[in-house]
Parts: structure tokens; C-alpha cells; sequence
């Protein structure tokens, strides 16, 4: 029996250790299946690996997003879902990460189940055992492509306001300086000349007092029509006075005189009250397209109708004349080099309104606008 007692001790701690083995098996196993339970639940793909990239596990998401099945990639390289030309940065990436709890993060392009190019941000973090030691890495990642287009979509825009903003700087001096010539120039040499007539007249010098007089009235005349034309140019007044129809009216029919254009203007029964935003979006996109045609178009006829289709009132300005490529247009317009067409969509989208516009040449031109009825 003394001899026996070693022999029985060792085998009752051999037995305790394997139960102390079999117990922490145990735990384990429920924690793994937990753990799978967890992430199979996410609606994000999740996938493991070893240090040397080889997959050791994958979420249902994960198979569902890449369109594979879980047997198919396990044991793989991960780089299987990573472009070429972005592999080796992700090589760095994943090289990089380490022990502890810190997370790498970043965006890699993938293709997804149908063979879309599409962009996953990736964050990953490192599991270790008790010494430290890298075990696994592991990896979730979320679908980001829309947030990216809608990222860049937004730097587009702010880089054409931007144009658009030192653009209509510039246009704005260009009026200015217009302006300041046609008053001194038009305005102010015809004042002059009242000036010096009226003072001749006082003076009694010169020709006839009727001839003097004349020629100072004329010069009244000449004077009040340029002063008259610059405020129509700057804001007609029929607009706040007689509304949307008198304006595009009287504006077709002096640009028509003005350019030799045979004017054609067509109206449908109008909506009662239009907001003041629509009104004057309308007017300036009849007037820039009017003005174009009489300075480019080298047409013989301008149509403008005006009419209500459904819930929304339309603009239609067309005519005859040489046409251009739209594309061009559209192309020159997001650079800030044509200014025309980029007002007129700003003021339309600022109004609730589209812009059309179809053109080719030798085909002449349509503008197309419509704008919500309701009043605001």
C-alpha cells in the first residue's frame, strides 16, 4: 500500500488536470460559439486571419457581400477580394497591426458579389495571447461607396461655387464698368449737351433760341430712353407693375426689333398667383435665353411660350438659328467659362425648377424651364 500511494496520488492529480483541461476546452468552445453567434448576427462583414493573411473565418455577411461561399474562402489569402493595383498597401496595412487594443483603420476598393468595383472601410485589431504574441487578426468591415461619391460630389460642388463665386465677381465689375461708361459716356455727354444749349439760350448767343431748344430737347429724350433702357436692363419695372406676361412680353418684342427677329409669343391660361421667386427665375431665363439668340443664334424667328403643364408652370423659348453642342456648353459651363448657362440652372434649382436645354448644330435651340405652381 506504501508503495501504491504515489502511483494513486498521480493518478487522482492526472485526472483533476484532465478534468481543469477538459473544463477550460469547454469554456472555450462556448465562447467560440458565442462569439461566432455574435458576429454571424452583424449586418457587417467580419472576417479573421492569421499573421501570414490566410482566412480562418467569415461571416455570413461577409460571404453574402462577395458572393462566396464560407468553405471557398477559408484558408485563402485575404488579398482574393482586394484589387492588384491596391494589394501591396494593404499588406502594409495589416503588417501594421500589432498587439493591444488599438484599431487600424482605413479604406481599400474591393469587388463585390456581382463584380462591382466598390469601396469598404476596414478596421482591424490584433488578438494575442497571454504573452503578447499575435495570434489573429481581426477585421470589420462597412460598405462606404455611396458616403465616398456623396464626399466627392460635394467637393465638386464647392469647387464650382467657388468658380462660380470668382466668376460672378468678375461679371459683376463687368457690369459696373459698363454701367460706369454708358453714364458718363451716353447719360453724361447727353446731359452736357442740354447744358450747353440751355445756356446758349440764356445767353441769347448763337443760333435761333428754336433751334437751340430743340436740340436740347432732343438730347432730353435721348438722355431719359438710355436711362429708361439701363433700368429695364437692370430690373424692368413691368415686372412689379403688370407681372410675369407684360415683362416677357415687352422684352421679346424690343430684343425681337433689335436683333430682326420675327417674335412669336404664345400663352396658356396663367395660375392666379405665382410666387415671386418663380416670377423673376422665369423672366431672367426667358431674358438670357432671348439675349442669346439675338447675339449667337443668327436666327430668323423666336418662339416663347408660356403655359401650365399639370402642377408646374413651363417655359419654352426656341427658335431657328444656328444651334450648338450642349455638351460643349455644359463642359465650358462647369469651369466657370460660359456664365449664361450655369445662371440660368442656379436661378431654375433655386426656384424648385429644372432646366432643359436641346440644341445641335445647325438645329436651332430649345430652353425648357418648369417651375412648382404653389404658392410659398
Amino acid at each position: 500500500l506504501v508503495r501504491l500511494a504515489p502511483a494513486v496520488v498521480r493518478a487522482m492529480e492526472e485526472a483533476r488536470e484532465r478534468r481543469r483541461h477538459l473544463a477550460t476546452q469547454e469554456a472555450l468552445e462556448l465562447s467560440e460559439r458565442r462569439y461566432r453567434a455574435v458576429v454571424e448576427d452583424q449586418a457587417d462583414p467580419i472576417l479573421r486571419m492569421l499573421p501570414d493573411l490566410t482566412i480562418t473565418f467569415v461571416n455570413s455577411a461577409y460571404c453574402r457581400y462577395f458572393g462566396l461561399t464560407r468553405e471557398s474562402m477559408l484558408g485563402r489569402s485575404v488579398l482574393l477580394h482586394v484589387l492588384p493595383e491596391d494589394q501591396d498597401a494593404a499588406r502594409r496595412f495589416l503588417a501594421g497591426i500589432g498587439s493591444g487594443a488599438l484599431i487600424n483603420e482605413r479604406d481599400a476598393r474591393v469587388k463585390d458579389a456581382g463584380g462591382a468595383e466598390r469601396w469598404m472601410h476596414w478596421a482591424a485589431r490584433g488578438i494575442c495571447d497571454a504573452g503578447g504574441a499575435l495570434l489573429e487578426i481581426q477585421v470589420v468591415g462597412r460598405d462606404v461607396t455611396e458616403l465616398r461619391r456623396a464626399m466627392n460630389a460635394l467637393g465638386a460642388a464647392r469647387e464650382r461655387l467657388q468658380r462660380l463665386s470668382r466668376r460672378l465677381l468678375e461679371v459683376q465689375e463687368d457690369e459696373r464698368r459698363h454701367l460706369a461708361r454708358e453714364l458718363h459716356d451716353d447719360i453724361g455727354q447727353g446731359l452736357t449737351a442740354i447744358k450747353l444749349n440751355l445756356e446758349s439760350v440764356a445767353r441769347g448767343q448763337g443760333s435761333s433760341m428754336e433751334t437751340r431748344v430743340g436740340e436740347a430737347l432732343e438730347a432730353t429724350r435721348h438722355t431719359i430712353e438710355r436711362v429708361r433702357q439701363l433700368s429695364i436692363n437692370l430690373r424692368p419695372l413691368q415686372l412689379d407693375d403688370l407681372g410675369l406676361v407684360a415683362a416677357l412680353r415687352s422684352h421679346l418684342d424690343r430684343q425681337a426689333r433689335l436683333g430682326r427677329l420675327t417674335p412669336h409669343f404664345e400663352i396658356q391660361e396663367m395660375p392666379s398667383k405665382l410666387t415671386a421667386e418663380v416670377e423673376i427665375a422665369c423672366f431672367r431665363v426667358a431674358q438670357e435665353a432671348i439675349n442669346n439668340i439675338v447675339r449667337h443664334a443668327r436666327a430668323g424667328n423666336v418662339w416663347l411660350r408660356l403655359f401650365v403643364a399639370g402642377e408646374r408652370l413651363a417655359l419654352s423659348v426656341r427658335d431657328d438659328g444656328a444651334g450648338f453642342d450642349v455638351a460643349t456648353a455644359q463642359r465650358r459651363a462647369a469651369v466657370g467659362e460660359s456664365l449664361g448657362v450655369i445662371s440660368m440652372e442656379e436661378r431654375v434649382a433655386l426656384a424648385g425648377g429644372t432646366l432643359q436645354i436641346h440644341s445641335a448644330p445647325g438645329q436651332g435651340t430649345v430652353v425648357v424651364a418648369s417651375f412648382p405652381v404653389g404658392v410659398r
